[in-house]
């Protein structure tokens, strides 16, 4: 008498399942400081971004409102009105200035904008002023610590931020001329026709 034949079931043998962990435990461990850098760089460049975004905001109402406006960057968590302007801090925030004679406050102004985004990213923010003011005309001024209503000093040079973090491979300048033009390039290239990103 014949026996049907004995079929296998369907599956992994132990052997075949040994062999796919450990290639996937390989492949985790070659990935991981990779991704980790990729990852450290995307939050450096973002960073950057909205740096950059938040002074040409500042700028702009600056000019739309006629009155000279204030980005300062601050070690406050979150940012509020009159902060304390402090160089090399993560966060930052922007305010009109109260005119003098008027009878406007700085409460009663509000803020143009803050962001604890260098925070959130885990950047470090250094070389750049603590204060930049903006004329209405959109450029850079220089006012004393006196007359504006964040007590710092200001004044109208071009300088630059430089946006960094411990396991990136990359970091950023933020470029902020007397002229009123705004910047964001990359530190490891060479600003050249091939490379228009670059500082």
């Amino acid at each position: 008498m014949l026996r049907p034949p004995i079929r296998r079931g369907a599956g992994f043998s132990l052997i075949e399942l040994v062999i796919t962990i450990t290639l996937i435990a390989i492949t985790m461990v070659v990935m991981v400081p990779a991704i980790s850098k990729w990852t450290a760089d995307a939050h450096v460049r973002a960073a950057s971004e909205s740096l950059a975004t938040a002074i040409r905001l500042t700028q702009s109402t600056a000019v739309a409102g006629g009155r000279t406006s204030l980005f300062a960057l601050t070690s406050a968590t979150p940012p509020v009105v009159n902060s304390t302007p402090a160089q090399n801090a993560s966060n930052w925030f922007a305010e009109l200035n109260v005119l003098s004679g008027s009878d406007d406050t700085q409460a009663a102004l509000g803020m143009i904008l803050k962001s604890t985004e260098g925070t959130r990213h885990g950047v470090t923010i250094a070389n750049g002023p603590a204060l930049l003011c903006f004329n209405a005309m959109g450029r850079l001024t220089t006012l004393a610590a006196g007359s504006n209503s964040l007590g710092t000093a200001c004044t109208a040079a071009d300088t630059y931020y430089t946006v960094s973090r411990t396991n990136a491979s990359r970091s950023f300048r933020v470029y902020v001329y007397a002229g009123g033009r705004v910047r964001m390039c990359d530190v490891a290239k060479t600003l050249s026709a091939t490379n228009p990103d670059g500082c």
